[in-house]
């Protein structure tokens, strides 16, 4: 009989929760650099991005980043296996000091539904941690092709007080009614979004990225309040930021607000440059008649 991967892969995460968070991390920066670095598509994504968005960076500059980088994924990937096996209140402990939150929280008193996009910085799973101490949170969630895994993960989000929902209209349509009925949702914003997700062009660290809509429609639709989520790794733990957007995220115009989102993903990266997922092709869609900008 054949062993799922979705089983080796919890037997692993399993196994690495039995070490503390600190020796995980320092294992990852040793390990990373060395076992990432040997898959080319990473690395060259990775310096292909650097080039794009940080250019002011020289080549030598970029390989020592791209090292920090392929650390700072490992040390991602490592800390899952706490952040979906050790308990809530375990979890809570590794919560350092955060930013100046207090805008979100004086929302969360209030009778707005509230949005948190958080994109995929630092460790974005521990952000469910801190919110779940507020509101319930409705995020939607694609299933996984092995049954084990799927559970797995499942299991493991929806013990911080959270709702997972199909990413299908009957999706949306929870989503809306979560909104306005004080409730707060989750979206990943800095993916290419599917086709029928929907989405337009926008500049990000000047570039054209094809960017997701739908956060913005259901903006307008709901009258929420929106928020750019990050938690960021540090040396003890995590520290989140919650940040209003911009104003012109509430403008009527699509491409006007997905500018606006664009550039608080941006003001959300350069605080830590090496926690951010360049190692995703973000700008893989171009317009129509553009050649790709990678290889």
């Amino acid at each position: 009989m054949k062993l799922r991967y979705g089983f080796i892969v919890i037997g692993i995460m399993r196994f690495l929760s039995l070490f503390k968070l600190k020796h995980l991390r320092k294992a990852a920066t040793y390990i990373g650099p060395i076992l990432l670095s040997k898959n080319t598509r990473t690395t060259d994504a990775i310096d292909k991005n650097l080039q794009l968005c940080l250019p002011e960076l020289t080549k030598i500059e970029r390989i020592e980043f791209s090292k920090r980088r392929l650390a700072c994924m490992c040390q991602t990937l490592f800390e899952m296996s706490h952040v979906w096996i050790k308990s809530p209140e375990s979890l809570k402990s590794y919560l350092q000091p955060s930013y100046d939150n207090s805008e979100f929280e004086a929302q969360i008193l209030s009778d707005n539904g509230i949005m948190v996009l958080g994109p995929h910085i630092g460790n974005w799973e521990i952000m469910n941690v801190y919110l779940s101490q507020f509101r319930t949170l409705t995020a939607m969630y694609k299933p996984l092709k092995d049954p084990s895994l799927d559970k797995f993960i499942r299991d493991a989000r929806q013990r911080f007080n959270s709702v997972l929902v199909p990413t299908s209209n009957k999706g949306i349509t929870q989503i809306i009614r979560t909104l306005k009925t004080k409730g707060m949702v989750g979206f990943l914003p800095d993916q290419v979004p599917e086709e029928n997700i929907g989405g337009v062009f926008a500049a990000l660290f000047g570039h054209q990225a094809y960017t997701m809509t739908l956060a913005h429609k259901l903006t307008l639709k709901t009258k929420c309040k929106v928020f750019i989520g990050t938690a960021y790794q540090t040396e003890k733990g995590f520290t989140t930021r919650l940040e209003p957007i911009g104003d012109a995220f509430y403008s009527e115009d699509a491409t006007r607000a997905a500018t606006c989102l664009n550039k608080a993903i941006e003001e959300a990266i350069l605080l830590h440059p090496v926690q951010n997922q360049w190692e995703y092709k973000r700008y893989r869609v171009q317009p129509e008649g553009q050649k790709s900008l990678y290889k």
